[in-house]
């Protein structure tokens, strides 16, 4: 099915309790909507009529709780429109259940056509996955056009599909191929993408909004992205998901495969945030590509403290700094494509040199827990790290420390990539 015929299925049942809302900030002077309140009525797409609602239509507003709900956030609107749909088409062909709710929020590039030569639509729309290749259950409800690289729109994005779709578990996935951020059907070029502490931030600014605090309110997050899984980001999430995935260090990026993953979590009554992610790892790997990595982040505190540990080991023996930079460059030798070098390869280089002494049996001990905190972990699922390879400059080490400060503080990481940077020539 072409990605066209997908959107024009989606376009073609009722709205549903999240039509007519806007998903920014409230207007200054306004009070933030009720994520459960009901909807002003249905909206249609650039083009559309009006739908016709079915014979037997859902109630609208908050649904009956549900064992799992996932939420798709998904900018399109950069250069990918077309892998969007293709994804929201495999995820449609899940053998869902009743009690699994799929939730889409898309954006899409008007400025792009699909391969039949037809523009996307313009605006953001909200999808309800029906899955088993079907019609969905409710029309795809085109909104105006957001900026889904605001941190307010997902805050607001959150609680609202999360308010009207309450679950016992719940899992996000963040789909953003695209370089840099929302190009605003293509007047944009070049706009910044949201920073990772921003979107973890929101997220979870979002869930609390609708009552949901405490730790791990999440049981799975995860990354679509060309991005690779960084030990940084994953830290990040540590007090807000169970469950971290997203693409192997030195991974181009890959398809999730959405078809198998949730209807393993439909068909499955016991599933967990860690059994759906090794799940689907082990299921990408079987269509071609490097397995996801999924990490447990409840056990990365222990293996932030055991950095910190080899850090200071270093630090405390200088003349190991050669060794420690040829495992660095060990570690750059990804087995897929380019990305960030594999936490695991320079782990593994210094536990495995007895030479080292103290460094040595430190590195043991990082090694054992990160091993404890990988869900799944088959040959090429390797976690990245960042390494100052290229660049180690004042500059680059201030955004690097910017953008992963809660794993610089927890392990003073930044203090061994410093020591890196003055050894060099």
């Amino acid at each position: 099915m072409a990605p066209r015929v997908a959107l024009s299925l989606l376009r073609s049942a009722i709205a549903f309790g999240l039509v007519g809302c806007t998903v920014g900030a409230p207007a200054a002077g306004t009070s933030a909507p009720d994520p459960t309140s009901e909807p002003s009525g249905p909206g249609t797409a650039d083009g559309d009529e009006p739908a016709t609602p079915p014979a037997a239509t859902e109630p609208e507003g908050v649904k009956e709780k549900a064992r799992w709900t996932f939420f798709v956030y998904a900018n399109g609107d950069n250069g990918r429109s077309r892998e969007l749909a293709a994804d929201l088409e495999h995820m449609n062909e899940a053998m869902l259940q009743a009690d699994v709710e799929v939730i889409v929020f898309a954006d899409w590039n008007a400025a792009l056509t699909d391969r039949e030569g037809r523009p996307f639509p313009s605006g953001s729309e909200w999808i309800s996955l029906a899955g088993h290749g079907a019609k969905p259950r409710v029309r795809s409800a085109s909104e105006s056009e957001q900026d889904l690289e605001d941190p307010a729109v997902l805050r607001s994005a959150v609680a609202r599909a999360f308010g009207q779709h309450p679950a016992d578990h719940r899992g996000v996935i963040v789909w953003s191929r695209g370089e840099g951020g929302d190009a605003q059907d293509g007047t944009r070029p070049g706009a910044a993408a949201m920073s990772t502490p921003a979107m973890i931030a929101a997220i979870r600014d979002g869930l609390a909004d609708i009552g949901l605090t405490g730790e791990r309110t999440l049981d799975v997050l995860g990354f679509d992205s060309y991005a690779p899984a960084r030990i940084e980001i994953a830290y990040a999430t540590r007090e807000l998901a169970g469950v971290y995935v997203a693409n192997p260090a030195g991974s181009n990026g890959t398809t999730w495969a959405y078809a198998d993953a949730l209807g393993f979590l439909a068909n499955t009554s016991d599933a967990t945030g860690a059994t759906f992610a090794a799940f689907e790892a082990e299921a990408a790997r079987k269509i071609g590509g490097p397995p996801h990595v999924a990490v447990h982040t409840e056990k990365l505190e222990r293996l932030a403290d055991a950095t910190s540990s080899l850090v200071r080991a270093i630090a405390a023996h200088p003349e190991v700094m050669p060794r420690v930079v040829s495992a660095m460059m060990a570690a750059a030798e990804a087995p897929f494509g380019s990305g960030p070098p594999s936490y695991q390869r320079f782990v593994s280089e210094l536990a495995n040199d007895p030479s080292l002494d103290v460094v040595t049996a430190t590195a043991q001990e990082v090694a054992i827990h990160l091993s404890e905190a990988l869900v799944y972990a088959p040959g090429g699922a390797e976690l990245g790290i960042t390494l100052p390879l290229t660049e180690a400059s004042p500059a680059w080490l201030a955004e690097y420390a910017e953008t992963a400060r809660e794993w610089l503080a927890a392990t003073g990481w930044d203090a061994l990539l410093a020591s890196y940077a003055s050894s060099e020539p």
